[in-house]
Formats: structure tokens, C-alpha cells, sequence
């Protein structure tokens, strides 16, 4: 009488994208966005051929299993909803102040919109996070490593078009004063132009570039 062992071999029980990575084949699509399987085919087999790509997936020691969680955090659920919330609370926040006028609140609300948008996404590089890249990201700002780089994403075209919204609503309020005019105008191109893709990686006359 045999006695049939409550253990199956693994590649029985391995997922398709297991046994992929095993044979050196990692499936590109994650059942996201087709712009982020794109991005993340292309940048899978540029950096982690054959048989490395399954430690791509274990980042020993860390909370993500991105290599670099930059280039996802625009995408994640819930974070556009939350970019919008906090634009109108600060318009609120100014409203709220006494002797602000609406077209004042307005124009400072588009600045200071494009001001941390500026900063945030065209200013500070590298990454906050500790990440086995070996510093490929230390040199690119926050737009340049979203989406791997891949120009066109969603999260491009949100980031891109809700500026030019605000600017929209900020000179409607201003009813076209040319001084708020000329202010919004300014504030809006310099958060346009550093997203357009001739831009990319580019330092004018050799600013941020180190």
C-alpha cells in the first residue's frame, strides 16, 4: 500500500509569471495601465535580462517592489484625487483670509500652485527612497523618472493639463486684468514648457544640472 505524499512540486504550483521569470521571461503586462506595461516591458528588458529578473520583484528590506517607487507614485490610487483636493482647500484657505480679493485669490492660487509644482516635479532630483539602481535616478527630476520616462502617460497628460485649467479659471476670475494676466501667464510657462518632451533632460545654461 503506497502512501501518496501531500507534496507537489513546485512547478506545479508556480503562477505563469513564476515559472516565466524562471525560465528567464518575465511577463511584461501587470494588468495596469497599457501605458505603464509599455514603460515597464521596455525598461525590464534593458535592465534586467534573463534569469535577474526575478529578484526584480524582491527588493529585500523594503516596503515596494519597485526599484524606483518615483516612477509609479503619480499613478497610484486615489493620489490624482488627492493633487485636486489640495489645490482647492489652499484656494479656500485664500479666500477665506480678509481683504483678499477674488481675482487676487485667483492669481495666487495659480502661483503658488505652479511655484510647488515647479519645485516638486522640475527642481529637487534623486529620490527619497534608498533604491538598488545605483543611482541612475540621482540626476533626474521627479517628471524625468515618472513613467520610466515614457512621454504621453496619463499621468503626463493630468499633470500637463491641469495647469493650464487653473490658468484658464485664474484669468476667467481676473476678468483678463492684464497685471494678473501677465503673472499667470509667466507662472503657467514655467511649469509648461520644463514638461514638453523636447525638454526632457535638458539644464538650460547648465542650472540644476549636478
Amino acid at each position: 500500500m503506497s502512501i501518496s505524499s501531500p507534496f507537489v512540486p513546485p512547478v506545479l504550483v508556480w503562477g505563469r509569471g513564476t515559472r516565466l521569470q524562471a525560465l528567464g521571461r518575465y511577463p511584461c503586462s501587470r494588468g495596469g495601465s497599457p501605458d505603464l506595461e509599455k514603460a515597464e516591458c521596455h525598461r525590464q528588458n534593458q535592465e534586467f535580462p534573463g534569469e535577474l529578473r526575478q529578484h526584480r520583484k524582491m527588493n529585500v528590506g523594503v516596503a515596494h517592489s519597485e526599484v524606483n517607487p518615483n516612477t509609479r507614485v503619480m499613478n497610484s490610487r486615489g493620489i490624482w484625487l488627492t493633487y485636486l483636493l489640495l489645490t482647492v482647500v489652499l484656494h479656500v484657505v485664500l479666500l477665506s483670509i480678509p481683504f483678499f480679493t477674488v481675482p487676487l485669490v485667483w492669481t495666487l492660487t495659480n502661483v503658488i500652485h505652479n511655484l510647488a509644482m515647479y519645485l516638486f516635479l522640475h527642481t529637487v532630483k534623486g529620490t527619497p527612497f534608498e533604491t538598488p539602481d545605483q543611482g541612475k535616478a540621482r540626476l533626474l527630476t521627479h517628471w524625468e523618472q515618472m513613467d520610466y520616462g515614457v512621454q504621453f502617460t496619463s499621468s503626463r497628460k493630468f499633470l500637463t493639463i491641469s495647469p493650464i485649467v487653473l490658468y484658464i479659471l485664474a484669468s476667467f476670475y481676473t476678468k483678463y486684468d492684464p497685471t494678473h494676466f501677465l503673472i499667470n501667464t509667466g507662472s503657467l510657462l514655467s511649469v509648461l514648457l520644463p514638461k514638453l518632451p523636447l525638454f526632457h533632460g535638458v539644464r538650460l545654461f547648465g542650472i540644476n544640472k549636478y
